[in-house]
């Protein structure tokens, strides 16, 4: 299987996403970029650059949808951020992606059931939220608030589930100047919204194409898309035809969404971590993609620079070993692993023996783990010295697990206790131990707490020089 890409390890306040978000507006860089995010967008068709936008903002560095995540996501490679914007029931547009504020913030109720001093009283969770995730002193931001922290940056922002506020929206960026800095989105009928784009010329918009309006693809009488918004579950749908595709990029950009299963026919932000031709590569390659929505903008834009220097990618640096959970001991049950029971409740590798190896949108990895479980691994270490001991983790609870790494003669490692990452499908690398090792095959083994609660995913180990 090909290497994955190396994910740097955060510091323990990032690793558990718990980052108090500053609402400064980002300053315009000192020299300006080759091109801005709005002349990016108005080039379509073979030789366009890919444009990265980044989902819900730098959810891995400040709570989803908040100042931080979008100025992080700015910072970290996105020439557009895409957010979600609900109303108060005081009429005022607020960044939520739910209906409710259950998820994301320390409170409970429908977000159009509440005033925004209501809002505004209520914190965010932690990178994407849930129960167990921290809550932060980051409160929930206006779409004026949003807006205003990019005036500087020329970043575009997405706006998803905005179309019934699209008027509200409209007189907000006329108001602030930037018109040009909201792209709007959705899959009314085109008739719908030729009448909305026919208000004003200056207006940016993405129509959302799916199954049931494939045929909406070059059937706009006038102005055309910025963007065709393309998902697709199965590679025979009619909307990722190349024929469709080819009328797509003849106006307009091709949107490609890869951050899970059921946007893209399996290509995801994950498989392409470990193979950019399940991923990235074939969106780009053999489906004309010329805009892609991510989770990982930062590691997308390293593989798009590594792709124009004709660079492989993802590469591992030299003495690095880099241990896939999947890819434990051939010993068989009893003396390479211990499972309590013999199914493997995942079935994505090794489906015939007993450890659990599942596929969390394109990562494999061990999962289902249980108290007192062990796994052996075996490794061959290119030289003595002093290594940096990392796990890539992921839960959503609170606590998540506890495990130590038991390499024989040259000792156990401290019990580690797992950190939050706030969605099985949300990946960090966690130091486990700094430790010396001695040149040549040894063998290591993953040895679950019995005594603690365990419900996380391991991806990989690595063994790296400091």
């Amino acid at each position: 299987m090909p290497l994955r890409k190396i994910i740097v390890p955060l510091t323990a306040a990032a690793a558990v996403l718990a980052v108090t978000a500053t609402a400064a507006v980002l300053k315009a860089p000192a020299t300006s970029p080759p091109a801005s995010p709005q002349r990016l967008l108005a080039q379509h068709g073979p030789g366009a650059a890919i444009m990265i936008a980044a989902h819900r903002g730098y959810w891995r560095g400040a709570p989803e949808n908040s100042l931080g995540a979008i100025t992080q996501a700015v910072t970290h490679g996105a020439q557009i951020v895409e957010i979600d914007v609900q109303r108060t029931s005081d009429g005022e547009l607020v960044l939520m992606h739910d209906d409710t504020v259950n998820r994301t913030t320390n409170g409970t109720g429908r977000v159009a059931d509440q005033t925004l001093a209501q809002i505004k009283a209520l914190r965010l969770r932690a990178g994407l939220g849930g129960g167990q995730a921290p809550v932060t002193d980051v409160t929930v931001p206006t779409l004026r608030e949003a807006m205003q922290a990019v005036q500087r940056t020329g970043t575009i922002i997405n706006l998803d589930k905005a179309w019934g506020y699209r008027d509200q929206i409209y007189d907000l960026l006329v108001e602030l100047g930037q018109l040009d800095q909201g792209l709007f989105k959705g899959s009314a009928p085109v008739a719908e919204v030729t009448a909305f784009l026919d208000r004003d010329p200056r207006i940016l918009y993405s129509h959302v194409v799916d199954d049931g309006n494939a045929g909406d693809i070059g059937a706009f009488p006038g102005r055309k898309p910025q963007a065709y918004e393309l998902i697709f579950d199965r590679l025979t749908d009619p909307q990722i035809q190349p024929a469709a595709v080819v009328k797509a990029r003849t106006t307009s950009r091709v949107w490609i969404n890869t951050m899970w299963y059921g946007l893209a026919a399996g290509y995801t932000d994950e498989a392409s971590l470990r193979d950019p031709a399940l991923g990235w590569g074939s969106v780009v390659g053999r489906h004309g993609a010329d805009m892609i929505q991510t989770d990982n903008e930062d590691l997308l834009g390293e593989w798009l620079k590594a792709r124009a220097r004709g660079q492989q990618w993802p590469v591992v640096p030299e003495g690095t070993v880099r241990v896939q959970a999947e890819d434990y001991s051939t010993a068989g049950k009893g003396v390479g692993y211990y499972d309590t029971d013999d199914t493997n409740s995942g079935g994505a590798a090794r489906k015939y023996e007993g450890v659990d190896v599942g596929d969390n949108a394109g990562a494999i990895v061990v999962g289902w783990i249980r108290p007192g479980e062990w796994i052996r691994y075996d490794v061959t270490v290119p030289r003595t010295g002093d290594y940096r001991i990392t796990a890539r983790v992921s839960s959503p609870y609170k606590p998540a697990g506890r495990f130590t790494l038991d390499f024989g003669a040259q000792g156990v490692t401290a019990p580690v206790d797992v950190l939050t990452t706030t969605s099985h499908d949300a990946f960090t690398d966690q130091v486990v131990a700094e430790k010396r090792l001695s040149r040549g095959t040894l063998s290591f083994v993953l040895r679950i707490d019995p005594a603690a609660y365990q419900n996380f995913n391991i991806d990989y180990f690595e063994l790296r020089r400091p």
